[in-house]
């Protein structure tokens, strides 16, 4: 499954963010509930995978996109075919849930009794439909458009109060298809046609949020080993003083994260501070052999990070023999 920018960027944040920050637990929470979304998807993805389906079908996964007010949508899944177009909206939650058509109230309760109210699933998956059927009523496309709340966590119990509502556990979801394939028949419209006009409004939402860099953590940090304490660099090579392993290519995670928390351009000056190099002569050998874009001119100088920037492989380098970091 392709990662958001949104979690691409609490992923980089939980590595980065300062233990002692006053938020830093509410960042891991966060990021937990993305992993478990991002699980449930999978989970999603490959039940569809495993369908038969009877009729030409195209499966948008993690469609994201603006509206014309400015608004984003951001579609768990998004299924077309010649009968009909489904909105799919996945959740990872356990518990027993509950709801309250008339205030819009989505409920769980937990093991322990404990009960908390979660974001509606349903007021949700029914704005992304409603946006839906105006992308393709403005395109003379008049077909049926539905939503559906999945539930991929089999653990979850459904209270009665939700036996009419669009929701159900993964495991019923070919029964689902098979229904609506025969409530709606077959229309004239390509499924390469709608396909084409939801392709053509994708796009890479950026992160919903923002950081300040005094509240991360500097250092480059192996990933062979949880160790929290900062490599050292050493003849060429980040050591680890946890495991013992050797890297160049930890470099590169540091500079994605970079990327990803901070901005697609570094200095000498920032590359230091978060790496934690101390010397700019030696910062600047090891910036040149990377071999990246650069703007501007001596003191303004930065360097551009590539999106691919984790595709490099340094071991083809020896930027530096010894110097002292």
């Amino acid at each position: 499954m392709q990662k958001s920018q949104h979690y691409l960027f609490m992923e980089a944040l939980v590595r980065r963010i300062h233990t002692t920050d006053l938020e830093a637990t509410l960042f891991q929470e966060e990021f937990y509930r993305m992993q478990a979304g991002l699980s449930g998807e999978l989970k999603l993805k490959n039940r569809l995978a495993d369908y038969h389906f009877k009729s030409d079908y195209f499966i948008l996964y993690n469609f994201e996109c603006m509206n014309t007010r400015g608004f984003s949508h951001q579609i768990d899944a998004l299924l077309i075919t010649q009968h009909f177009v489904l909105v799919l909206e996945v959740k990872q939650i356990s518990g027993q849930l509950f709801y309250k058509p008339a205030v819009h109230e989505f409920s769980r309760r937990m093991e322990n009794n404990i009960e908390e109210n979660l974001p509606n699933p349903f007021d949700q998956a029914y704005r992304h439909q409603l946006f839906i059927e105006q992308i393709l009523h403005q395109h003379h496309i008049h077909i049926p458009v539905v939503h559906l709340v999945v539930i991929a966590n089999y653990r979850a119990k459904l209270d009665v109060s939700l036996e009419t509502m669009p929701i159900l556990h993964l495991s019923g979801l070919p029964t689902f298809l098979e229904n609506l394939s025969t409530q709606f028949p077959p229309t004239a419209y390509q499924v390469s046609e709608i396909q084409s006009i939801f392709l053509k409004m994708k796009q890479i939402l950026p992160a919903r949020r923002q950081i300040e860099p005094s509240r991360l953590k500097s250092g480059v940090f192996c990933t062979s080993c949880d160790t929290k304490t900062p490599m050292l660099f050493h003849s060429g090579y980040w050591h680890c003083f946890s495991c013992k392993a050797k890297s160049k290519n930890v470099l590169l995670d540091a500079l994605h994260d970079y990327r990803t928390l901070i901005s697609n351009r570094i200095s000498n000056k920032a590359f230091r501070q978060f790496t934690g190099i101390e010397c700019r002569f030696a910062a600047k050998r090891i910036l040149a052999q990377l071999n990246l874009h650069t703007i501007g001119y001596k003191r303004t100088l930065m360097y551009v990070i590539p999106d691919e920037i984790l595709w490099i492989n340094l071991e083809f380098f020896s930027y530096v023999s010894r110097f002292r970091s």
